[in-house]
């Protein structure tokens, strides 16, 4: 019983002092943002993937054919859409002649078909413009973006963090719990450290420009990576580019997960991205087992309580207490300011129900599945 104390001990340190460090990391993330001058040069050319997204291109388009003329092209790329997407792009195009439509029919052997579209639609854009890379879920205040991007110079990345909209009590709860281990542990804290052989941006919005993208090897160099923002951004960054993340939140948002499908997809292709490297399934269940302890121990205080066990409890409720504060903190990143966190044990079992599914489901992304 003495040594099952003081093991137990020693974890309820352990968890403390990870999160701690989170916390600390997240508020250096959140320090990183650098300050860019409104308005450049540059002509800038936009580059919008989709798939099936009828609901979602014409706000998109609304807000961008009202842009000024240093936005000289926009650059749709039709993967296969099945619904509505092409129509509207062609109307819009009778409006807007800056609009351009590209429809992708086949993807090439060994390539995510988003990174297909988004290196097929590079070869359109002047090597003088500046290029910003838009989901089609992107909105907000077009002209502002646009202006910032012109500023973009050889040799640099803007990675724009966007608000993300969460229109439920699910999509706030994995907000938080998300960002906090996003901004935690992965955060822009280290992509600015030059010393870190990371780098960090999200695809749905960001900028470069085209002979920066093509030194570093495009989306051709992350071809087959389902995360391919990531990666693209780690091997710029190792290749000498200087990755600047820029606070968008103010005039740039993006749906977040509705529902816990989304979710897990998204974990699953971020972890597909892990485990394809791993040599046995034994370090996926090492990983699972290790992220159950850290998530969901701390809970051991209820019932130590219950038992009269107090020190445990004590010690393992200032672990449930220190990870809330860094949940919290978490959604704070994304204005969320209720205390949606105390429910981190909802997407934490999603978090670990992907890393087995991978290994035995692959991921499903766009249509395609994937497999291990």
């Amino acid at each position: 019983m003495i040594l099952i104390d003081a093991l137990m001990i020693i974890i309820s340190f352990g968890i403390i002092v990870i999160t701690i460090y989170g916390i600390r990391s997240l508020i250096k993330s959140m320090n990183s943002f650098k300050a860019i001058k409104w308005s450049g040069n540059k002509k800038v050319t936009v580059i919008i993937p989709a798939r099936n997204e009828e609901k979602n291109i014409v706000e998109l388009l609304k807000n961008l054919i009202i842009v000024d003329d240093k936005l000289n092209k926009i650059i749709i790329i039709n993967d296969r859409s099945t619904d509505n997407t092409e129509k509207i792009v062609k109307e819009y195009m009778n409006i807007d002649k800056r609009i351009q439509l590209i429809n992708i029919k086949n993807v090439n052997k060994d390539w995510i078909p988003k990174s297909f579209g988004l290196y097929e639609g590079m070869k359109y854009v002047s090597f003088k413009n500046a290029v910003l890379f838009l989901d089609a879920d992107v909105k907000g205040d077009m002209q502002r973006i646009i202006d910032i991007t012109s500023n973009i110079k050889e040799g640099q990345i803007y990675a724009y963090l966007p608000y993300f909209e969460c229109d439920n009590f699910v999509s706030k709860v994995s907000q938080s719990f998300l960002s906090s281990i996003l901004h935690g542990y992965f955060g822009y804290d280290k992509t600015v450290n030059k010393k870190e052989n990371y780098g960090l941006m999200f695809g749905c919005c960001w900028s470069i420009s085209p002979y920066t993208y093509h030194e570093i090897g495009g989306h051709a160099s992350v071809k087959n990576e389902l995360v391919e923002d990531k990666n693209l951004a780690t091997r710029a960054k190792q290749m000498g580019v200087n990755i600047i993340p820029v606070d968008a939140r103010n005039f740039i948002k993006t749906k977040s997960w509705n529902n816990s499908d989304d979710i897990k997809n998204l974990l699953s292709r971020i972890f597909y991205d892990y485990e394809k490297n791993l040599s046995s399934t034994f370090y996926v269940y090492l990983l699972a087992l290790a992220l159950i302890l850290l998530f969901y121990l701390p809970l051991a205080w209820i019932p130590l309580l219950i038992l009269k066990r107090y020190l445990l409890s004590f010690l393992f409720f200032s672990a449930y207490f220190v990870e809330n504060i860094f949940y919290y903190l978490g959604g704070l990143t994304n204005r969320i300011k209720l205390p949606f966190s105390i429910f981190y044990f909802i997407p934490a079992y999603f978090l670990v129900i992907s890393i087995i599914n991978v290994k035995y489901k692959g991921v499903k992304w766009k249509g395609e599945l994937y497999k291990i």
